[in-house]
């Protein structure tokens, strides 16, 4: 089974979501199709250049393929790389092992439409109730998500949904990307689930060293130039030397007289060195990408076919193939008033921008943003789709649902178009002032509603992916947008937000007027984001600080972000750096500033105690209570020293200290009573303060009283969440520790309930941080382990069980601290294998992790 998103494995039959047997013979592409779009040559699907070398990497997922159940990996590598070209060999040679492979054509999912039924399953594989998935005839299924960065998370997950019930044989999903970052935090936390095992591989160079790379341009070119009707024959140009001449790149000149010249689409430069390729420098680092190669090779081909001198620098062969490219545009017999190929600029810079779009209502929308009628608008696509047919839709969408405007591809060679194509750079390449504005027009938010467009994502994600080799585009296009229009930025979400502080190193005002545009709820993908803009923005801050409070305040914010997106030493640092601040300016002022200091106090010792540096906190939280209960002045303190208590209560109750009840009790009542004047800002500190409330009642055997603390706390949550981004970690916490409560009052069925609960909202929370919420997922999974054994749902409790002790090794290095949570995990394992009867994996289990015994505790913390 292979699903596609990203178009460089082509597929017919069915639309979004159909899963249809992969193609026993390729898509036939002719001579003539070759030598007019020769870009086809360069898609996966088409098999041009024959797959080989890569041993190692075959050999790995060789014994990736072995065993049981359910395994996920992630192959991630720069554009370009060969990783859809693999996959496809993998796909291929394990049909012929045996295995079922299947294809998904995408036709939605790159808006996020669309969800996988029983019914898309192939027959053989679905039962069609619900349940299990009987696999029959073969001895696996092997599903390949291509450019799986542009699927939508929930889309997956569903797929993931059937694919865990799948018995009778092995399931392996593949997953295809350029990087991990957080989309894959997303996708793997979602996956994470019982008989679910993931990890990663990175894919890198297919010659890693340059003196090979001579050798994979001569296999391409042969293959190419078979395709293209050519005798295989070979020439200079596989020095591994630098080429002759300047090299041209994108922060230098063009050569006079190569290339496509200015105004002409149709002719490249001729002379004596016509067909013949010009050396190679194979050291430059675009020849890591096998595509640079094998486009390298291609061009030697064509150039030899129509008599033009062969270029050698990985951007001119960029501009030969565009060359080409437009040459088929004038071809196409339709000339309505401009020439057809001036408007299939528009129409390919829109295609390649977005990505593609999903239907012919959002092309019409994108393009008539950039004047066009809407008779005009319908003659464009029909052309472009007659140069770049799009996949076919499914049999049920509905009208104007059929995938409209197919990029250009490969990427790379689609990203030289938009960046050529946008007024800025030096290159010979043909002038269309008029792009300058296309960015802009694109993109700009709904002048009535102030909605950012739909394409606003796939196109930001680009337009960066642009920027990172084409200057220009981030000076003329990328920064001049987001000046205008920050809020773009932030409505593309913390992968994004994340790419642009990555890439705008030299533009901090930029940065810090996105940022100046997050919304105050701004939930866990977006303080990913926040958190990505706040690091890079920590010198600059500290420079415009216009005051000692203003510095003390930016210290805080970045604390509380470092602690919400579990960079826990990074919080501590800030929050010191609050706490030094405030203490200057108490000594100049305490009447003025003591309520500030006491809030930085109290934050600074939970970020102590989360690196269970305990004596620290223990000491912090202290002071914090003394100075806020002894200071005076106009500004009331009552909201502050309800915080400060509550993390008192929690750190002292670590300490085992009595008194952790009390100072919980008084925090409580203090919100209570603010609550009434601004129930809503207060009423989510009461709730997270009565889930504190439960786990100390918890600890007392108390657990009636904790399960009504819990229960009210939930129910504050969970009207709140309806309307307020950004208190799901909140909620989940609470849902972990009522489910605890219940379970220690003996209402077993309600704690699994209120568990699941926890683990599916944690699951969704580690979607954007691993880091912060893997640890927290995984407790949440052995405690659920543990409430389905003592309902001697064995089967059950096994299977979260090692999940959960799956994701608490994941978090390993990352976070160290958690390996007595690891190895208590590990004991809770061992007893569920025991009571279940599986005593041999119980033993190895035991002795893997030294356990001795039964665990002391079997649960885990869940914060």
């Amino acid at each position: 089974m292979v699903l596609v998103a990203g178009h460089d494995i082509r597929l017919g039959g069915g639309g979004a979501h159909r899963l249809v047997a992969w193609p026993g013979t390729r898509e036939s592409l002719t001579r003539d199709d070759a030598r007019a779009k020769p870009s086809l040559l360069l898609r996966a699907d088409h098999g041009v250049v024959d797959f080989h070398g890569r041993e190692e990497e075959q050999a790995d997922f060789l014994r990736w393929r072995g065993g049981d159940g359910v395994r996920i990996r992630l192959l991630h590598g720069g554009g370009g790389q060969g990783k859809t070209r693999f996959a496809d060999h993998l796909a291929r040679t394990w049909r012929r092992d045996g295995w079922g492979v299947w294809a998904a054509p995408d036709a939605t999912s790159r808006d996020g439409a669309g969800a996988f039924t029983d019914q898309d399953l192939p027959h053989g594989l679905a039962d069609g109730e619900g349940t299990a998935l009987e696999v029959s005839g073969s001895r696996g299924v092997l599903i390949v998500v291509d450019y799986a960065d542009r699927w939508n998370a929930d889309v997956l997950a569903t797929l993931l949904d059937l694919v865990r019930r799948v018995r009778g044989a092995p399931v392996r999903i593949l997953l295809l990307a350029r990087q991990t970052g957080t989309w894959w935090q997303t996708v793997r936390s979602r996956f994470t689930a019982p008989r679910v095992e993931c990890d990663t591989r990175h894919l890198g160079p297919h010659s890693p060293r340059p003196e090979l790379r001579p050798r994979e341009f001569e296999v391409a070119r042969a293959c190419f130039a078979t395709a293209l009707g050519q005798p295989p024959s070979t020439g200079p140009g596989t020095t591994t030397g630098p080429a002759t001449g300047p090299a041209t790149g994108p922060g230098s000149a063009a050569r006079a007289g190569t290339g496509i010249r200015a105004g002409s689409a149709t002719r490249a430069a001729r002379g004596p060195r016509a067909g013949v390729p010009r050396p190679h420098d194979w050291h430059l680092p675009a020849y890591d990408l096998v595509l640079t190669v094998h486009m390298a090779a291609l061009v030697a081909v064509l150039a030899g076919l129509h008599g033009d001198e062969v270029p050698s620098d990985p951007l001119d062969v960029s501009r030969y193939l565009l060359g080409r490219e437009r040459l088929h545009w004038e071809a196409v017999d339709r000339t309505r008033g401009t020439p057809v190929s001036r408007r299939m600029d528009i129409a390919v810079f829109v295609a390649t921008l977005t990505g593609g779009l999903p239907s012919y209502t959002q092309a019409e929308q994108a393009l008539a943003r950039l004047g066009m009628s809407q008779r005009e608008i319908q003659d464009l696509t029909d052309d472009h789709a007659s140069c770049y047919p799009p996949p076919p839709a499914a049999p049920d969408d509905g009208p104007g649902g059929d995938p409209t405007l197919e990029p250009l591809y490969p990427d790379r060679l689609g990203e030289d178009f938009l960046a050529l194509t946008v007024p800025g750079h030096r290159f010979d390449y043909p002038r269309y002032p008029a792009a300058g504005t296309f960015v802009e027009r694109l993109l700009a938010p709904d002048p009535d509603t102030g909605q950012a467009p739909p394409w606003t994502r796939p196109a930001l994600t680009t337009l960066v992916e642009v920027s990172r080799r084409w200057d220009h585009v981030a000076r003329k296009q990328l920064y001049p947008l987001l000046e205008k229009y920050p809020e773009l930025a932030v409505a593309a979400g913390g992968g994004v937000l994340a790419a642009l502080a990555d890439l705008a190193t030299d533009n901090e005002d930029l940065l810090w007027l996105v940022r100046s545009r997050m919304p105050a709820e701004r939930g866990v993908d977006l303080e990913v984001g926040d958190d990505a803009l706040s690091e890079r923005l920590t010198e600059y801050d500290a420079g415009n600080a216009g005051s000692g409070p203003e510095l003390a305040r930016q210290h805080e914010h970045r604390a509380r972000l470092g602690s919400r997106t579990g960079r826990l030493e990074k919080a501590l640092s800030e929050s010191g750096s609050a706490v030094a601040v405030w203490r200057r300016m108490v000594e100049r002022n305490p009447s003025a500033h003591a309520r500030d200091l006491g809030r930085a106090l109290a934050t600074h010792a939970a970020c102590q105690a989360a690196l269970r540096l305990s004596d620290d906190a223990e000491r912090s939280a202290e002071e914090a209570l003394r100075v806020l209960r002894g200071a005076t002045g106009v500004v009331p303190v009552q909201p502050e020293l309800a915080y400060a208590l509550r993390i008192a209560a929690s750190i002292r109750h670590r300490a085992g200290r009595p008194d952790a009840m009390t100072a919980a009790v008084q925090s409580a009542s203090i919100f209570r009573s603010l609550g009434s004047g601004r129930p809503e800002r207060l009423r989510s500190e009461l709730a997270v303060t009565l889930t504190l409330l439960c786990g100390l009642l918890i600890a007392e055997d108390r657990c009636g009283e904790a399960s009504a603390a819990g229960r009210e706390a939930v129910e504050i949550l969970d009207g709140l969440v309806r309307s307020r981004r950004g208190l799901e970690p909140e909620l989940s916490q609470a849902l972990s520790e009522l489910a605890r409560a219940q379970a220690g009052a003996g209402d077993l069925t309600a704690a699994v309930v209120h568990g699941s609960r926890a683990v599916d909202l944690r699951g969704r929370l580690a979607q954007d941080n691993f880091l912060a919420w893997g640890p927290r997922l995984a407790a949440s999974l052995m405690n659920l382990a543990g409430y389905h054994a003592d309902l001697e749902s064995y089967a059950d409790a096994v299977a979260l069980g090692k999940e959960g002790l799956h994701v608490f090794e994941r978090c390993g290095a990352k976070s160290p601290h958690t390996h007595v949570d690891r190895r208590t995990a590990a004991g809770n394992l061992t007893e569920i294998l025991e009571r279940a009867g599986l005593d041999a994996e119980a033993e190895d289990l035991r002795r893997r992790y030294g356990v001795d015994g039964p665990p002391q505790s079997r649960e885990l913390p869940s914060r």
